[in-house]
């Protein structure tokens, strides 16, 4: 596990992007959604965002998912295409968790395609799950916000099994804001602790995807094996550090 510190200018709103799931190299990947959001990220003026894994398919040729059609494209072209993709908003990355696809080619002794993400953009490479501990700065209310993010490992069908494993974090892991990927359901949901000094609220989200289930014209893995289409796109963190308050949108 890795911890991360971001001192970032204090503000009156500062946005935090979680954004994962993006499976670049697939044919099922909507490449023109992921611009619009690195082109809505670039534009806003104190927003941060955090890689949540699977940002490459990496499905090679000895893979059960790979489909024939979905031969044609060198991996090595792919990290140059995400390299490409990402260099707009390079400085606004805090850090880039390894997925589930990355592990695979980890595991397999090809290398990890994160870590050389982040060689070639600058920002830190953090594990399959770290801590990100935010400070605003001059200090404010609430000078700090952690957040617990995990690439996941869950993908259950129905989504309140993912709340229920994303909420037993809390049980284990102390934070604000924990985020979960892998599942490419994109929902948030808050609980709230009692303690003497007071009601701390605790903000969960699934940080969603842009990998279309079963899109017209195309064969694959996700269609075969009936998963549900899901709403693409990422949960935005607002956060308010002079009230010490946090919303999620979508």
């Amino acid at each position: 596990m890795e911890k991360i510190s971001k001192i970032v200018p204090v503000a009156e709103q500062i946005e935090i992007i979680p954004l994962g799931d993006l499976h670049l190299g697939s044919q099922n990947c909507r490449v023109d959604k992921i611009k619009d959001m690195i082109k809505y990220i670039s534009q806003q003026k104190d927003c941060y965002v955090i890689l949540m894994g699977d940002i490459f398919d990496c499905i090679l040729g000895n893979d059960k998912r790979l489909d024939l059609s979905e031969r044609g494209r060198a991996f090595l072209d792919i990290l140059d295409d995400a390299t490409t993709l990402l260099t707009p908003i390079k400085e606004k990355i805090v850090c880039g968790l390894i997925g589930n696809h990355e592990y695979k080619l980890r595991k397999d002794g090809i290398g990890d395609p994160i870590f050389h993400l982040a060689e070639r953009l600058g920002f830190k490479w953090a594990g399959f799950s770290c801590f990100v501990k935010f400070r605003a700065i001059p200090k404010t209310h609430r000078e700090s916000l952690v957040i617990y993010c995990h690439h996941g490992w869950f993908a259950g069908r129905m989504r309140g099994s993912k709340v229920n494993n994303i909420e037993r974090l809390a049980q284990h892991y102390e934070a604000d804001v924990y985020i979960v990927g892998h599942s490419h359901d994109i929902f948030s949901t808050r609980s709230v602790k009692i303690s003497w000094g007071g009601d701390k609220n605790i903000l969960f989200v699934n940080s969603g995807s842009f990998l279309e289930t079963a899109p017209k014209g195309t064969v694959s893995y996700s269609e075969r094996a009936g998963y549900p289409p899901q709403k693409l796109g990422v949960v935005k963190l607002k956060w308010y550090p002079k009230q010490g308050k946090i919303y999620a949108t979508e």
